[in-house]
């Protein structure tokens, strides 16, 4: 049995995955309802009294949680929301192995997802950090070259991570099959719409202004120190040159869905 948090962009595909490959799983969500015919139970970060409900959901010896795949709270002290529930399955409840959906920029001890990956590794627990570029599903790209990805293509790499016998203890970056940019994504847009798309890139100040108007100021200073990031090459090279890998196992995961075909996919939700 593997348990997935949350039945977001990519807790639903990878759950998705588990259930078409007749391995059990169970989802969650704070309400315990999940999309059909998906297994699921209540569970909320903030609220210790759902911790063990997957585990109470356990009925015989193939039902014991091997596998966790975390998706983080909305937190900027990530660890200090995740950690009670890591330590209660880890320690409590015997669970091996966790997979974390952390980010390309976020590299091992940075802040956020960083700490996170950092506290497991030096949990001894098995684990792996699946750290994605920017989603075709979360579409706000950075003026800078991207190797945008498929949620759904996340959601392989970490089924991989969760059901490989041998536990990879490190990190796949997850990119796209291709490098692309505002222009690059624009272009695709106007074709597959049938009208111009045009972009114009935003200042940081501007851009950080933007993005407080939909997070708090923390949050929209990381996506602004991103897009820096972004901006000056930083996801490019790695994806041209590989992780440098320097204080674990990295493995660049490259994805098969193109942006191209993403965008023919749910056009009418685009032209409407």
């Amino acid at each position: 049995m593997h348990l997935i948090i949350g039945t977001g962009k990519v807790g639903l595909p990878l759950s998705q995955l588990f259930h078409a490959s007749n391995i059990p799983a169970l989802s969650t969500s704070r309400s315990g309802n999940v999309p059909s015919p998906l297994t699921g139970v209540a569970f909320d970060w903030n609220d210790p009294s759902t911790f063990d409900n997957a585990f109470s959901h356990a009925k015989g010896a193939s039902d014991v949680i091997q596998s966790i795949f975390l998706t983080p709270p909305p937190s900027i002290d990530m660890l200090q929301a995740m950690k009670p529930f890591i330590d209660f399955a880890a320690k409590e409840k015997g669970v091996k192995r966790f997979v974390l959906l952390s980010a390309s920029l976020m590299p091992l001890g940075d802040l956020g997802h960083g700490a996170v990956h950092k506290f497991l590794l030096e949990s001894g627990v098995e684990y792996a950090s699946i750290r994605p570029s920017w989603f075709f599903q979360n579409f706000n790209p950075p003026p800078g070259f991207v190797g945008f990805v498929d949620a759904r293509d996340i959601a392989e790499a970490a089924f991989r991570a969760m059901t490989e016998k041998e536990p990879l203890n490190g990190s796949y970056i997850v990119f796209g099959p291709e490098l692309l940019n505002y222009a690059d994504v624009a272009k695709i847009l106007s074709s597959v719409t049938g009208r111009p798309i045009t972009h114009r890139n935003l200042q940081r100040a501007e851009f950080k202004e933007h993005a407080m108007r939909l997070m708090p100021e923390p949050y929209a200073e990381a996506m602004a120190t991103f897009e820096d990031i972004v901006k000056s090459g930083g996801e490019e090279r790695v994806f041209l040159d590989g992780a440098p890998g320097e204080k674990e196992k990295e493995e660049i995961w490259k994805g098969k869905r193109t942006f191209q075909s993403y965008a023919e996919e749910i056009k009418d939700t685009w032209t409407k």
